[in-house]
């Protein structure tokens, strides 16, 4: 079950990414996210250290740009759900209640 969390979750960011969520972000922080995208795309796994930063990176996201869709936002949803975040509230690093 982590691996198909952790291909949705890599999936649903780049398709962020494309869509223009992450462009604020500086290019050291757009630059580690994808350092640990990557690692989680070959080797479905990352230190916790890595994976509570890059929840802090994605907390940072803007997923109301002009340019997101409807299926990229519930795409990101279900990932964020599979690791007990709610991406609409904005604070990634807090559990879901529930």
């Amino acid at each position: 079950m982590k691996t198909n969390s952790y291909e949705l979750l890599v999936n649903a960011t780049g398709q962020l990414m494309q869509q223009h969520a992450f462009d604020h972000l500086s290019d050291e922080k757009l630059s580690r996210m994808q350092h640990y995208l990557h690692r989680l795309g070959k080797q479905n796994s990352i230190l916790d250290r890595e994976k509570r930063e890059l929840f802090q990176l994605f907390s940072e996201a803007d997923l109301y740009t002009e340019t997101t869709t409807p299926q990229s936002l519930q795409q990101w949803q279900t990932a964020m759900s599979c690791f007990g975040k709610n991406a609409s509230q904005g604070n990634l690093l807090e559990p879901m209640e529930g």
